[in-house]
């Protein structure tokens, strides 16, 4: 800890001179390259939670921040990227203008950070500790765009069309007949609302989307959770940002602990060093998604409740990689190093493990198993499934033999199917 000479007595803070003015240029250079991204209506409603200096220089526990003010500070960053979403403190509470605002924020996030470090009794990387809570507030426009797009991306689910909606008209038979999926998609590759919004014109539901995204950011825990990787995953990187004088590195404890309460919330365990694109759909996230470390997910996806977990105890890539717009069902897991490419579909309650490769625009049904076996070899070959095949219910697919086993692309494997490798990298059909 710094600490203050006063009188006969010593008072202990994070706050002294030094850090005032060091703060304040890096504040004057954030609030010019944060202030465009908000629209008036936007600052009308953001409601930034203050915690008292004395309280955030207070070490609890084991020297770690405080839980509480770890959900202060959640809940604060949650409104930068979303006014008027999270907080509703008591007057008194709230700092007012946008700068008090921002400063506000800066202030917690250097006392978690400063306190993670002093946690793991690293003082060498305190004078880093100011720099890396203000290299996240300059990744805000970023998070602030991630955050949208992921609101954005839960339209796919068609529970947006609720009760409500249909009352003022719109029949169930006529959205039935109509893929939304489609046109969302094609927002989301163009990175423009443009293609839906046309598209609900066409129909006479313009005034639908409003109505949708304030469900979404109102109701809907996915983009929340999502937001609280990003938070987690900057503090895990290091090296300079765009801001030349702003450099970060990686921050002890504290990423776990944002995803801890992550999951704690939602039920979803992020590891925070997963790679995750945005415009994802985590649908129904309460019922438990766990990704691991080394972990990539892709962009446009949707993931239902479903394990991305490791097999090998070694430090080396041990989890899935997910391509963009891929589809993961309920109940499924996907263990090791497992790659699924764009535009394909994991069906619910499938298993896949091992090292197996599945290319673009496969179909793979529900209750399939895959996976490479230690049997007869030590080290199985891979199992590598061709762009476009489709897979039917219940089929097994498994490789004990050292060689890879190929599935031809566009293959059509029947449901219930039991595929095995020949012996020379060729699929045969057991039974």
């Amino acid at each position: 800890m710094l600490s203050i000479p006063m009188g006969n007595t010593e008072k202990t803070t994070l706050f002294d001179a030094a850090y005032e003015r060091r703060k304040q240029p890096l504040l004057s250079e954030t609030l010019k390259r944060l202030r465009p991204i908000y629209s008036q209506a936007e600052l009308n409603v953001l409601r930034i939670d203050s915690t008292s200096r004395e309280v955030l220089s207070q070490r609890s526990g084991r020297g770690f921040v405080n839980r509480d003010i770890l959900e202060t500070v959640l809940g604060n960053l949650l409104e930068c990227i979303a006014p008027g979403s999270h907080n509703a403190p008591h007057p008194h509470h709230q700092k007012q203008k946008f700068a008090a605002a921002i400063e506000e924020v800066a202030d917690q996030l250097y006392a978690m950070v400063a306190q993670s470090f002093l946690a793991v009794a690293d003082e060498t990387h305190l004078g880093t500790a100011l720099e890396t809570a203000f290299s996240l507030l300059w990744e805000l426009p970023r998070l602030k765009s991630r955050a949208l797009w992921n609101r954005f991306a839960s339209l796919k689910d068609p529970a947006v069309w609720d009760a409500y909606l249909l009352h003022t008209g719109i029949s169930r038979e006529k959205l039935a007949a109509i893929n939304f999926r489609e046109k969302i998609d094609e927002a989301i590759q163009e990175r423009t609302f443009e293609p839906y919004q046309d598209y609900l014109a066409t129909l006479n539901l313009a005034a639908v989307l409003d109505y949708q995204l304030q469900l979404v950011i109102s109701t809907y825990p996915g983009w929340r959770v999502l937001f609280y990787h990003d938070v987690a995953h900057a503090l895990t990187r290091s090296g300079p940002t765009e801001n030349a004088d702003i450099h970060r590195v990686p921050v002890p404890l504290l990423p776990r602990a944002i995803s801890e309460l992550g999951g704690r919330y939602y039920q979803a365990d992020l590891h925070p060093e997963t790679q995750i694109g945005d415009a994802n759909l985590l649908e129904h996230p309460h019922r438990g998604v766990t990704t691991g470390q080394t972990g990539i997910i892709g962009s446009g996806c949707v993931i239902y409740p479903c394990t991305l977990g490791g097999l090998s105890v070694k430090v080396k890539q041990r989890h899935p990689v997910i391509g963009n717009f891929v589809e993961i069902g309920t109940d499924t897991s996907l263990l090791g190093p497992v790659q699924i490419a764009a535009h394909s579909t994991v069906g619910t309650n499938t298993e896949i493990y091992g090292f197996v490769e599945v290319e673009e625009r496969c179909r793979i049904g529900s209750s399939v198993v895959i996976g490479t076996i230690r049997g007869a070899s030590e080290h199985p070959g891979r199992i590598h499934i061709g762009e476009g095949v489709r897979i039917g219910d219940g089929t097994i697919i498994e490789n004990t033999s050292e060689m890879d086993l190929v599935i031809p692309k566009r293959s059509q494997i029947p449901a219930r199917s039991h595929v095995a490798n020949d012996g020379f990298g060729f699929p045969r059909y057991v039974g």
